[in-house]
């Protein structure tokens, strides 16, 4: 059997969490970070709280836990949480989630988590947004492990295999749980899909049987959803300028990103624990051929997701946008459409042609509408 070293992807361990502590505390960005969270915050005091940590727990506890509150207090009308109560306090899972903000999405479940009683999982987050030696800090001590999504099909296809073993490991040596995206990357158009090539890379770990393998896994599919979407306008233009041949991601995009996604009022934001695969649909999946049974695998859990994703009013007034029809009408009042047409308007045009806005615009209600279709063509 093929032993791994996991050094370079996992989180920090006690050894290395008080020198990754020192860098991160002093670093200038980490300043900028804290006062986004909370602007009233000391930062002196801050730092001088932060060098009392020891262990990647700690930080999220006494440290993160406390600042995504103020992200919630800033930034939310509300933040509701469900399904907790259906899990086993000291079980092991693999939340299987939608994506819809970089960090908010992971950190709001960790909050939650220990709200419930529950560990906080490890996190899964893609190589593509370590750029600096300062996030790396951050998300290594923020219990994060590293997807390598670099190189070409042999090097993919052995990064997955590698994060295969590491995700088992995880849950069944460390003993703890792990929280991943459904795809690579956050849903840019509202159409929260599973990669049925997540689920295949999940099975390259096992022994090849289907069922025992997936089984283990206790997969739980996890549903996050928010009435105004975090960085809705920049994924909008970021689509447009995909679909003209003009876009290129700029080095600091990924941390715009995320500093935007916690700064922007995001109204009310639900999370909902959906209910765990079982044995039986997994045994159902394991009746179909090679990558059909992945794929079945796969539509299970946007099922779970679909069901459990909480529509807001911005979803049903867009729904009714899209089609011309008012089928969602008894969902909101005609101030409120009002209201999310005026938000809508304000977004900002790739340029003055009106063609230009209007397919911005386009994208915008699919983002917002999107997750009305899915659940309602289940």
């Amino acid at each position: 059997m093929t032993e791994y070293n996991f050094s370079s992807i996992e989180p920090y361990n006690a050894e290395e969490v008080p020198a990754a502590i020192s860098r991160l505390a002093h670093n200038p960005m980490f300043a900028r970070l804290v006062k986004t969270m909370n602007p009233n915050t000391d930062v002196n005091t801050f730092v001088s709280l932060m060098e009392c940590i020891t262990t990647c727990d700690e930080l999220q506890y006494m440290i993160m836990r406390p600042l995504i509150y103020q992200i919630v207090k800033r930034s939310m009308t509300s933040f509701t949480y469900d399904g907790f109560d259906a899990l086993d306090k000291n079980g092991k899972y693999l939340f299987v989630t939608n994506h819809r903000d970089i960090t908010l999405d992971a950190g709001l479940f960790a909050v939650a988590s220990i709200a419930n009683g529950m560990k906080t999982p490890e996190i899964g987050f893609g190589n593509n947004l370590m750029k600096n030696d300062f996030i790396v800090d951050l998300f290594r001590l923020n219990k994060m492990f590293t997807i390598i999504r670099d190189g070409n099909r042999r090097e993919f296809y052995n990064n997955s295999v590698f994060l295969s073993h590491y995700i088992r490991h995880v849950l069944m040596e460390k003993g703890s749980s792990v929280w991943i995206a459904q795809r690579n990357g956050r849903t840019k158009n509202g159409d929260d899909r599973t990669d049925q090539g997540l689920m295949k890379m999940f099975s390259l770990s096992g022994t090849g049987d289907f069922e025992a393998d997936f089984n283990e896994l206790h997969i739980v599919p996890v549903a996050i959803s928010y009435e105004y979407e975090p960085c809705d306008v920049t994924k909008a233009l970021a689509s447009y300028a995909a679909m003209t041949g003009l876009y290129e991601k700029t080095p600091h995009e990924d941390m715009i990103s995320m500093l935007l996604g916690i700064s922007q009022q995001k109204g009310d934001c639900h999370l909902q624990v959906c209910k765990p695969i079982t044995e039986e649909e997994v045994a159902y999946c394991a009746s179909f051929d090679k990558n059909e049974r992945f794929s079945a695998m796969a539509h299970i859990v946007d099922e779970r997701i679909y069901d459990g994703y909480k529509l807001h009013k911005t979803n049903y007034i867009a729904a009714d946008l899209a089609s011309g029809e008012p089928h969602y009408d008894d969902m909101y009042t005609t101030s409120q459409m009002e209201d999310f047409i005026d938000y809508l308007s304000h977004a900002d045009s790739p340029g003055p042609s009106i063609a230009a806005r209007e397919t911005v615009l386009d994208i915008l209600l699919q983002i917002y509408s999107k997750p009305v279709f899915n659940k309602i063509r289940q």
